[in-house]
Parts: structure tokens; C-alpha cells; sequence
């Protein structure tokens, strides 16, 4: 528990990536641009890597050995997850006129690359990260 109180971001985007996959994968007509792309888009191995990163998030928590190298590598994994969910939303709206929760998105990509630079920052070349 006590780790839990030690990375609360980490845990938080965790559970929050973990919602976006699961809703994705519920969700088979979420995506509707681009067209060409719709069906792949929308198949439920997008909501799969969306849970596995969450996953991955929570377990780099638990784990006793938290490497600064394994938390980099899901922080990365996440940032790229959020920006393409996050870009595609933007396009959408832009190409079809719906509205998509793109901005939510982006302040949680924004999250992110905050949570990632701390951790960077707060590393100290030491195998531990410090966020």
C-alpha cells in the first residue's frame, strides 16, 4: 500500500488508460475516420494495448525492482497511446464536423509527459525512479 502512496500519478493513469481500453474495446463503432482505416481502428486489439500499457503502468508500481529504464519504457508506450487517441479524436472532429473528446485527451497526454519528465529529472542516474 505504501507504494501506492509513493506514485499516486502513476497509479491514476494506470486505472484511467486501463477505462480507455476497456471502453474501446465495448465500443466496436467508435471510430468512424478515417474510412479507410475504420475497421482496424475500431478491432479490439486498440482497447488490448490500452489495458496491457495500464497494466504495465500499475505492475512497474508493485513491482520491488523499480527500474527507472522499465518506468521510461511505459511512460513512452503511454505518451504515444495518448497522443495518437488524441490526434486521431482532433482529425475526426476536423474531417467530419462531430465532436470528440480530444481535448480531455490532450490534457491527459499532457499528464503524462509531466509524470514522464519529473521521473526523468528526479532519476539522478541511479537505477530507481524517484516518481
Amino acid at each position: 500500500m505504501n507504494k501506492l502512496k509513493e506514485h499516486p500519478t502513476h497509479v491514476v493513469l494506470g486505472i484511467g488508460v486501463i477505462a480507455i481500453g476497456l471502453f474501446l474495446i465495448i465500443n466496436d463503432h467508435y471510430f468512424i475516420w478515417p474510412p479507410r482505416y475504420v475497421a482496424w481502428l475500431n478491432d479490439d486489439i486498440v482497447g488490448f494495448l490500452f489495458i496491457t500499457d495500464g497494466l504495465g503502468l500499475g505492475s512497474w508500481v508493485l513491482f520491488e525492482d523499480q527500474s527507472a529504464k522499465t518506468n521510461r519504457l511505459w511512460l513512452t508506450v503511454t505518451s504515444f497511446l495518448m497522443s495518437f487517441f488524441t490526434v486521431l479524436q482532433l482529425l475526426t472532429s476536423v474531417a467530419t464536423g462531430i465532436y470528440f473528446s480530444w481535448i480531455s485527451n490532450a490534457i491527459i497526454t499532457a499528464v503524462v509527459l509531466i509524470v514522464a519528465r519529473r521521473s526523468d529529472s528526479r532519476d539522478g542516474g541511479n537505477n530507481k525512479s524517484s516518481n
